[in-house]
């Protein structure tokens, strides 16, 4: 069931995580099921993994589905691990959702939704994670599976499917931006040094999700949508009179006449800034060395979600990007922010630029090693699989970290011989 291991440190990289596994094989086949992840191969599902690792496929099958090991006790050890190496103050954490193409209708959590992989309503899985960005490394902190409500129903038919699939009696709808809740409330509890929350427009946009992190202290940058409404002041609302109802249930929210100023669709917003007040600004380096540049400008603003039940939202930074299309004219991206004040456009743009991160780590995690290649159907095999895909995610990226600071090292050495001999010579 062994197989030569090829990739340098691997066996002393997974040595805390054995204890967690009850039996020597279940070690073994953990090991055997990364090894085949990192091996190259189109395809790292179970029966291709199987035959390079040279191990049962009956056996890591049963690895993922009925193997005693805790798998939390698990993902635990791997964010100490990884926190141990990337902690940082000025860290982040990067809140996102990415979905899984099927073709069939028996996968757990499956459903027509929005699938961004394919940029359409599509059969899918979704899949809300949390990657934390610390010291220029991402890795991913958390990933949880999205139950739809159509796998939350009170009849037989949605019995039998949850049954078939094995998902725990206690898993139940909830949605994405509350599990993303969750996922910060681990990270506080994990005392993960962080500076902000980013997310993109699909939490942005709910009210909620930005209250709850202002009652949690965070300081976050999220997107939102275009058409979404804003203040350019302070609004003051003009409440209906209440009237006397004998009959029917009295009104619990005040119904708004009028607001002064009026609100303003952030498209429209965007579309009144002149060509001369947009600023240029360098945000970062490219992975070619170019300077990765964009123009934007931000402005405080107060949120109009609702306002005409009464809602009056915090004030908040709004910053608007603009993209240049390859057709012509611009592309405008807009963003909610509860940073300080005092901070300039270009801190706020570099902020939310950092989450480019989570594009990469994606890319990496379903095309190098088959994050979306898992042919299982039940509740601990899915989850399993991304845990065991997050190792050999780890794993690459200590060994990067750790040959970045040998070539620092390295650099430095060289840099101290040349100047000692440099200073040597001038002796002379």
């Amino acid at each position: 069931m062994t197989t030569e291991i090829v990739f340098p440190g691997i066996e002393e990289y997974l040595a805390p995580y054995y204890g967690y596994f009850r039996r020597s094989e279940s070690r073994e086949l953990a090991e055997c099921y990364i090894t085949g992840l990192l091996m190259d191969g189109e395809r790292k599902s179970v029966e291709p993994m199987s035959e390079k690792v040279n191990a049962s496929e009956r056996g890591m099958q049963r690895l993922l589905s009925t193997a005693k090991w805790d798998d939390q006790l698990v993902a635990a050890q791997f964010r100490r691990t990884m926190l141990d190496a990337t902690s940082d103050p000025q860290g982040l954490l990067v809140i996102d959702d990415t979905g899984f193409p099927k073709k069939g209708y028996d996968s757990v959590c499956v459903a027509r939704q929005h699938c961004g992989a394919s940029g359409k309503t599509d059969n899918c899985q979704i899949g809300v994670s949390m990657t934390y960005v610390g010291q220029d490394i991402a890795w991913p902190y958390v990933m949880e599976l999205f139950v739809p409500e159509s796998w939350d129903q009170d009849n037989n038919e949605c019995a039998a499917k949850r049954k078939k699939a094995h998902v725990p009696e206690s898993v139940r709808h909830k949605s994405k931006w509350r599990i993303a809740l969750d996922f910060v409330d681990l990270a506080r509890k994990d005392n993960v040094p962080h500076r902000a929350i980013l997310a993109d427009g699909w939490y942005g946009n709910i009210p909620e999700f930005r209250q709850e992190l202002e009652l949690r202290n965070e300081s976050y940058m999220l997107g939102v949508y275009s058409n979404t409404q804003v203040f350019l002041q302070e609004p003051v609302f003009e409440i209906a009179p209440v009237k006397e109802h004998k009959r029917g249930r009295p009104r619990i929210r005040p119904k708004v006449i009028s607001t002064n100023p009026e609100p303003i669709k952030l498209s429209a917003l965007g579309a009144s800034i002149a060509d001369d007040a947009w600023q240029r600004l360098e945000l970062r380096l490219n992975s070619k060395d170019k300077p990765l540049a964009a123009e934007a400008v931000s402005m405080r603003v107060w949120p109009a979600i609702g306002w005409k039940q009464g809602d009056h939202h915090e004030q908040v930074w709004l910053l608007i990007e603009r993209r240049p299309l390859r057709g012509g004219g611009h592309e405008l991206r807009y963003f909610f922010s509860n940073m300080p004040q005092h901070l300039v456009t270009i801190d706020l743009a570099r902020l939310y630029h950092e989450r480019y991160w989570i594009e990469h780590g994606y890319q990496q995690l379903k095309e190098e090693l088959g994050l979306d290649h898992h042919e299982g159907r039940s509740w601990n095999g899915w989850h399993r699989h991304v845990l065991l895909t997050t190792l050999a995610y780890g794993y690459l990226t200590l060994l990067r970290l750790q040959q970045k600071k040998q070539l620092s090292a390295t650099a430095r050495r060289n840099w101290i011989q040349k100047r000692s001999t440099l200073e040597s010579a001038a002796l002379f």
